[in-house]
């Protein structure tokens, strides 16, 4: 039973390492898990592996950061680059790092208890630009629960390499208009006094109020499926009409995707291709895991512990499509906003300033910067 639990654990912990906000689970264990996300690839962004131990406490998990960890990237068998330690479980290697197509890597890292951990040898393989990328809108697109979504599909075309056998990784980002910036629950929203934020208030329990942006706000949304493929029936031949993403008609202003199409070895694919089964295709996150997640790291100095985690190295190649959603604009339908109800307003008053607009809060999900490809 406990390890069922640990594997079950370690498959949604990959989805919430890269914060803390707690996942409800509902089992009742103390079990904690160290939970790595090392994917490095060769872009120039900086290139950072995080280390977390997802810890079950009361039915909910969260991921705690491992603090003062010694690591080090190993390139082809012989080269030893370090990690740099950024805060908050992340480590970063040197800014002039630069993954290359047909090296190997391996990942190694000891904790301050002494603790030393090893993953397997990844290879990074080439990765194909994207040709084309185009879409679809889907009347009552997407299935939910409790009705339906109208929907663009985002589809693109690549090449695949005949030179060597690849496997693929896609996944998209996405940015829509926000006009809401702050929800206040039980008060107001007060720019004064400092520092500004909702404000609980007698007579307002169970009162909810939107309050609109003042100038320019972004959402930020992220894929959450696994969406791998692999070319073992198809090498060499055009992968097209590939399916990227089911884009919710949420505004009618349009909106801007950025996909990122990797290839990775087929260790990463085997891997890759499981967790998704799991994680998408499993039923219930309470049902038995049906398969054992193991991933490519150990620990070396007690090889009984279960990592959770898989450590790569992959190419990788970005565009960025612009939806404008013509179509349903021209049908007359109705977006469904990015909210699960319909914006709640303070009631105008004859006091000034009220309501007030409230300020869009750079974050990991909201910006007030335009994004660079957005069409006014």
């Amino acid at each position: 039973m406990n390890r069922n639990i640990i594997l079950l654990i370690g498959t949604i912990a990959l989805w919430i390492c890269s914060c803390v906000e707690p996942f409800n689970l509902n089992i009742k264990s103390d079990l904690r898990l160290l939970t790595i996300d090392a994917s490095l690839t060769d872009s120039s962004e900086e290139q950072t592996i995080s280390i977390m131990e997802s810890v079950n406490s009361s039915g909910k998990v969260v991921a705690i950061p491992v603090l003062k960890v010694s690591a080090e990237l190993e390139v082809n068998g012989a080269t030893r680059i370090p990690f740099k330690e950024k805060g908050l479980g992340k480590y970063a290697l040197p800014t002039t790092f630069r993954a290359k197509a047909g090296n190997t890597y391996k990942l190694f890292f000891k904790k301050s208890d002494g603790s030393a951990y090893e993953s397997s040898v990844d290879k990074m393989f080439s990765v194909p630009e994207i040709i084309n990328v185009h879409d679809k809108f889907v009347y009552n697109g997407i299935d939910k629960n409790f009705g339906f979504e109208h929907a663009n599909y985002v589809y693109l075309d690549t090449k695949d390499p005949v030179e060597e056998k690849n496997s693929y990784v896609w996944s998209w980002q996405l940015w829509e208009r926000q006009n809401v910036c702050f929800t206040c629950e039980g008060g107001r929203y007060f720019d004064t006094p400092r520092p500004a934020g909702c404000k609980i208030e007698r007579g307002y329990e169970g009162i909810t109020y939107d309050y609109y942006c003042e100038g320019n706000c972004w959402e930020m949304l992220f894929s959450q499926e696994l969406n791998v493929f692999t070319d073992v029936y198809t090498n060499g031949n055009p992968i097209n009409n590939r399916l990227i993403a089911k884009i919710p008609f949420y505004n009618s202003s349009g909106a801007l995707i950025e996909i990122k199409q990797q290839s990775v070895s087929p260790s990463a694919y085997q891997y890759l291709k499981l967790l998704a089964e799991q994680v998408q295709n499993n039923g219930s996150l309470v049902d038995t895991p049906p398969a054992a997640l193991i991933g490519n790291i150990k620990n070396v100095t007690n090889p009984k512990e279960i990592v959770a985690g898989f450590f790569m190295v992959t190419g990788v190649r970005y565009i960025k499509y612009w939806i404008d959603r013509k179509d349903p604009i021209a049908q007359k339908l109705t977006p469904t906003g990015l909210r699960e109800q319909s914006i709640r307003e303070e009631p105008l008053s004859n006091i000034a300033g009220r309501p007030p607009l409230t300020p869009c809060i750079l974050s990991q999900t909201r910006t007030p910067f335009k994004p660079k490809g957005w069409l006014d």
